[in-house]
């Protein structure tokens, strides 16, 4: 145990370390597609909880990604663009008034994650408790939809489809890794905890759980608000990373990138999520080519075979269930040494 902590503190340093150096000297582009997987990891980290442990079918994480993107923006965007972006309808008080710093950036944050956890306790209370399944996959993709077209259609709020632009690029990779680190290891202990225990019993069957004394609805609900937590901070790096918001990166493909990384990463697997995120991001961008090279939108062909194979070959993803662990590499190299 003493081992692994020391092997962790080592790991930190060698990431901060890294994270220093990589902020005024990594490659443009690889500098981009590092925050992208931070922000893609955070998302799928949340999504695991309830997806993969708690087994609950959610497909609404891109209305919660879109709820935080736009209280980030609204908050951080500077009041000369905000008179220059909401020209024909001026934009609604208190927004309209104000704007947070730079150091208050970490305040936007922490409110959109807020903000996306109120929203999934609204959706929450009425489909966690009288739904489940399919059912529930469709309620929850139906409450996204709803963001999505509120977001299109409120223009005092959102400026419609025009989007948003001048947002300032505060994401980088001290924000967006530091955030996947914080909410990593929240979701590693309470998956570890009885509490994650509870989830996982909730999982196998519910009916069985509740026989226990497990309260099925509360545990429930507890896990959507964390996962809810964890989109809308993922949606809050995303503009003040590319410097502009719309309402169309937050359609339902959002959702369907985040099932393809929990399931490549292994359904139920928070590290395996981690993973995914940064190998989905590099693939993303690396395949960009296919979309002009071929006809638009080979990429997700592309992704969509991926997933179909996985599915039929390869159920259990990279790690499973399970999480990487410092054992599991140090007994690798023991077993080599022998």
């Amino acid at each position: 145990m003493k081992l692994n902590r020391i092997l962790t503190l080592l790991a930190l340093a060698a990431l901060f370390g890294f994270i220093a150096w990589g902020n005024k000297n990594l490659d443009p582009f690889l500098w981009q597609v590092l925050n992208f997987g931070a922000i893609y990891a955070i998302a799928a980290v949340g999504y695991t909880v309830i997806n993969g442990v708690t087994g609950q079918f959610s497909l609404g994480p891109h209305g919660f990604m879109l709820l935080g993107a736009y209280l980030v923006t609204l908050l951080v965007l500077p009041l000369d663009q905000k008179q220059i972006t909401w020209l024909f309808q001026p934009l609604v008080p208190p927004f309209s008034e104000f704007t947070l710093p730079y150091s208050g950036f970490i305040l936007a944050l922490i409110g959109a994650g807020v903000l996306a956890a109120l929203s999934s306790i609204i959706v929450g209370i009425p489909a966690l408790r009288a739904l489940r399944g399919d059912y529930l996959a469709i309620a929850t993709f139906g409450f996204g939809e709803i963001l999505f077209v509120l977001a299109v259609n409120l223009i005092p709020l959102t400026n419609g489809a025009m989007g948003i632009t001048g947002i300032p690029k505060y994401t980088n990779l001290w924000w967006s890794i530091g955030a996947l680190v914080i909410l990593t290891y929240a979701a590693i202990r309470i998956k570890n905890s009885s509490f994650g225990r509870a989830l996982r019993a909730i999982k196998e069957d519910e009916l069985a759980a509740q026989s226990m004394g497990i309260n099925v609805f509360w545990m429930k609900l507890v896990a959507f608000i964390f996962s809810a937590f964890c989109a809308g901070v993922a949606g809050g790096l995303y503009p003040t990373l590319v410097g502009s918001v719309s309402p169309d990166p937050f359609r339902f493909f959002m959702t369907f990138y985040l099932l393809i990384i929990i399931v490549l990463g292994g359904l139920g697997s928070i590290t395996g999520a981690v993973v995914m995120g940064f190998v989905f991001a590099a693939l993303f961008e690396g395949l960009r080519f296919l979309d002009t090279a071929f006809v638009p939108g080979m990429r997700m062909v592309f992704f969509s075979v991926m997933l179909m194979l996985v599915m039929l070959f390869f159920r259990r993803g990279l790690f499973g269930e399970s999480e990487f662990t410092w054992d599991w590499i140090l007994g690798f190299f023991r077993r080599r040494r022998a």
